[in-house]
């Protein structure tokens, strides 16, 4: 009975997940539907895994309820261990999910705008004081980068970088010096917009990224790691 009930529960929390991202990514259901079934599956999991532990202890072993068992606590575990990593990552960022590297004079969207639609989180051309002490806590190494190339070098640099990883480039206003592009996250498909602006200093260019997701309150700090993902890329190979 405890081997059935097991592999149940493990194969309910590995549908729950493998189902989780994919569902939400072709609109199957609304987000918090994804949300919820990645956090139902780490529950369920953690049922099959002890339910699979208690039945293996009265299995004989090297019986195939004994490898079912087994089974069960792999599954459970696997089903548990993602989404426990994933509240983990998040509780240790802060909960915002606009992020920049110039909080006093943070890059504006504009082109993008549109794109994120009127039921997405509002991006502000500047940060409220509350969202800005959050982030100085969160965030206070992630700086702007100083290159030595020209302006228009740099912004060719940033949308061929932008293109490299694979966002969707929307605009690139070469007045401005500024890309925007949306970026699509890759288990639920969430899509965050991104601005890069360049502006020129003595000896070479400044570059300064912001990253914002479109749902959601806390990015987990997938807009940081977005941001220093793509400075990274943009200085020059020696």
């Amino acid at each position: 009975m405890l081997i059935r009930i097991a592999t149940i529960l493990a194969t309910a929390a590995i549908a729950a997940l493998a189902l989780s991202g994919p569902g939400t990514r072709w609109s199957w259901w609304d987000y918090r539907v994804g949300l919820l079934l990645f956090a139902v599956a780490g529950l369920v999991g953690l049922l099959a895994a002890v339910t699979g532990f208690l039945a293996r202890r009265s299995a004989s072993p090297n019986s195939q309820a004994a490898r079912l068992a087994d089974l069960a606590i792999v599954m459970g575990l696997v089903s548990f261990g993602i989404p426990l990593y994933g509240i983990m990552t998040a509780r240790g960022v802060p909960p915002i999910h606009d992020i920049t590297t110039s909080l006093e004079d943070p890059p504006h969207f504009r082109a993008a705008l549109t794109a994120r639609g009127s039921g997405s989180n509002p991006a502000p051309d500047t940060f409220a004081p509350d969202v800005a002490q959050k982030h100085r806590a969160g965030y206070a190494t992630l700086q702007p980068l100083v290159l030595p190339l020209n302006p228009d070098q740099t912004l060719d640099r940033a949308v061929e970088v932008a293109r490299s990883l694979r966002w969707k480039v929307l605009a690139v206003d070469r007045t401005a010096r500024t890309v925007e592009a949306t970026a699509t996250t890759a288990w639920f498909g969430f899509r965050d917009d991104v601005v890069v602006r360049i502006r020129p200093v003595p000896g070479g260019s400044r570059v300064d990224v912001r990253s914002t997701s479109r749902v959601g309150r806390s990015d987990a700090g997938v807009n940081a790691n977005r941001i220093r993902r793509f400075l990274r890329l943009m200085q020059p190979t020696r």
